[in-house]
């Protein structure tokens, strides 16, 4: 009797261990992100999880590694290109590092508000642009979030257009599209590095930086600064990247299940974002004693038309001309189908 249950426990286990392997995901997808487990980024990829290993019916595993675990974001994104692993996090300024026509999405005030962006990066005209950074990069961008634009502070005076900038000593980073973007306005961009800038505040060698507002309270920057202007001057993106020869590998109808898992994932990251940047963060300022400003609309005119012309030149010097006017093109296209349906 003995006997004959040991011999029933170890066909049970035989047969529990064949369902076992008979289960295993034929795909694993391991990921990179650069930020904290409480992060809305890291809800989204949950959800990505979430969502691909439920609707692959258990084909596909995923396997995330958060918080900068697997090195920078241009480590990871290294990482996903040559197929280390399979997806990485990335942002507007560190794609163009991999495919350099993605640097008109960081163009500042290219978009007027979060949703343009959105429809555009998921348009007819930049899906094209999307397989062409596949095939020429080996990198694939699934899906983008917006987690914010950036926006001017300063402790001289509240900046109502872009002649307020006359003479504020503005930091910015490395970048030569910033530079632009200040000088063209009349102030004087100043490179500081992320390390000083606290200090470069409090101290008085700037007068103010750019940053999106979660930033600003984040890091206690309205200790040290006086008014905030919500300017919308460059929109932050967080993207899901993947190994285009692994995208490849899967079956049509699993391609498809995780360009839809990404959308969802950057879907809720967006809307969190959203929330946390127009509410939270701007009532929390306030309380704190910043002076926030909203420009009208004719007055957010003035910061655009000043930087497009000088945009527009600085772009066409570093990617082709045609592809700057055609994406110029698109997006007033779009804004002008956008107005004529409520018209």
């Amino acid at each position: 009797m003995i006997m004959g249950f040991k011999k029933c426990a170890a066909a049970a286990a035989l047969l529990a261990m064949g369902a076992v392997a008979a289960s295993a995901a034929d795909f694993t997808i391991r990921a990179s992100h650069g930020e904290s487990t409480e992060s809305p980024l890291h809800r989204g990829w949950q959800v990505f999880e979430a969502y691909v290993e439920s609707a692959s019916g258990g084909d596909i595993e995923v396997e995330i590694a958060p918080a900068g675990q697997l090195g920078s974001m241009t480590d990871a994104l290294e990482q996903a290109k040559i197929g280390a692993i399979q997806m990485a996090h990335g942002d507007e300024q560190v794609m163009s590092t991999f495919y350099k026509p993605m640097m008109v999405l960081a163009t500042p005030y290219l978009f007027n508000n979060d949703q343009e962006g959105m429809d555009f990066i998921y348009s007819a005209y930049f899906s094209e642009v999307r397989e062409k950074m596949a095939s020429e990069s080996g990198l694939r961008l699934l899906s983008a979030a917006s987690y914010g634009f950036r926006n001017f502070t300063n402790n001289v005076r509240v900046v109502k257009s872009a002649a307020d900038m006359s003479g504020i000593r503005m930091r910015v980073p490395p970048s030569p599209m910033s530079l632009e973007m200040v000088k063209a306005m009349g102030g004087s961009p100043t490179p500081v590095p992320w390390e000083e800038l606290y200090g470069a505040m409090q101290s008085g060698v700037v007068d103010g930086q750019e940053n999106p507002i979660g930033v600003a309270l984040d890091y206690s920057f309205y200790q040290v600064q006086k008014y905030m202007t919500l300017d919308n001057h460059q929109l932050g993106l967080n993207t899901m990247m993947i190994n285009e020869a692994f995208f490849q590998s899967l079956t049509p109808e699993l391609r498809e299940i995780v360009v839809t898992g990404a959308k969802m994932g950057a879907a809720t990251e967006y809307g969190e974002r959203n929330y946390q940047a127009r509410v939270i963060a701007v009532a929390k300022l306030r309380e704190l004693g910043m002076e926030v400003y909203a420009p009208t609309p004719e007055e957010a005119a003035t910061f655009r038309d000043a930087v497009r012309e000088p945009m527009q030149a600085y772009l066409k010097s570093e990617l082709d001309p045609a592809f700057v006017e055609a994406v110029y093109a698109e997006i007033d296209a779009a804004r002008a189908a956008d107005r004529a349906a409520v018209e």
